[in-house]
């Protein structure tokens, strides 16, 4: 689909469903919903720009500021975002993976979403004091130090910084990397399987190399995940951070968690 035809498409389409002008849902509010539904409906290419706003308030017959109005509250929602003397994109529906042990590069094929992986670094390291406790092993011990970017259908979803305790002679390569999900290159090339440990989540605002990597508006938010796995012998083998952009969705299964509470409130 070009440019044109889809922005004639959106047009035609917001000509075609009037906004309400009594029951008291704000128009700013109906013209957003619109659009979101609009965007959704139509596969609206993130690489085509929004028409222009003229455009769009004249076929919804409203003022530009309403129109505003509700193209902010869309782009603080994570559904568009604005380059500044290009105009408004669609952005692409969020990443949802599980809070567990999964391949994102296997998530991703499951969604039937492209995955491709852009490697920024390998190279030796050793562990730092706060890595070796967190990994149980001593201060000092040989590690591979890996950085990649993963894009889906294009679009990058993910930044991981990881440090991996392998065996002995083993290492992986940054072919290798950006052919296969780093769980299933662990279990390939050194009998490794991760089998738990622990991840934390916390939300801050991107750095300016997170922010580019990520292909993200400087200042946006992140959500970032660190998490230390071990083996089945609880061997500590990866130490991660796991930065995702604004949108993605990490979903926990809290099955087999008994909530009781501190104090019997019974009288």
């Amino acid at each position: 689909m070009n440019a044109s035809s889809a922005q004639a498409g959106l047009l035609q389409q917001l000509e075609a469903r009037p906004l309400a002008r009594t029951g008291g849902t704000a128009l700013h509010w109906q013209c957003g919903e619109l659009l979101k539904t609009l965007i959704d409906e139509l596969h609206y290419p993130p690489a085509v720009p929004l028409p222009p706003e003229n455009d769009m308030a004249r076929a919804l017959g409203i003022s530009r500021p309403t129109l505003r109005q509700a193209m902010a509250r869309l782009a603080s929602e994570g559904v568009i975002h604005s380059q500044r003397g290009v105009g408004a994109f669609a952005l692409r529906p969020g990443l949802v993976r599980p809070m567990g042990l999964s391949s994102l590069y296997r998530d991703l094929q499951s969604a039937q979403r492209s995955p491709t992986t852009r490697v920024l670094v390998v190279e030796d390291t050793v562990a730092t004091p706060r890595v070796a406790e967190e990994l149980r092993i001593p201060v000092g011990t040989p590690l591979l130090h890996v950085e990649r970017v993963r894009a889906a259908d294009g679009v990058p979803v993910v930044l991981t910084r990881s440090l991996l305790a392998l065996p002995d002679g083993v290492t992986l390569t940054p072919a290798q990397l950006e052919s296969d999900g780093l769980y299933n290159l662990l279990h390939r090339v050194a009998g490794i399987e991760l089998v738990g440990g622990s991840q934390s989540v916390s939300a801050r605002i991107a750095t300016a190399e997170e922010s580019e990597l990520l292909e993200i508006e400087p200042g946006s938010a992140v959500m970032v995940a660190h998490r230390v796995a071990f083996d089945a012998i609880g061997r500590g083998v990866e130490y991660v951070h796991i930065i995702y952009p604004q949108g993605t969705e990490l979903i926990s299964d809290l099955r087999g968690t008994s909530v009781r509470p501190a104090v019997d409130p019974r009288p």
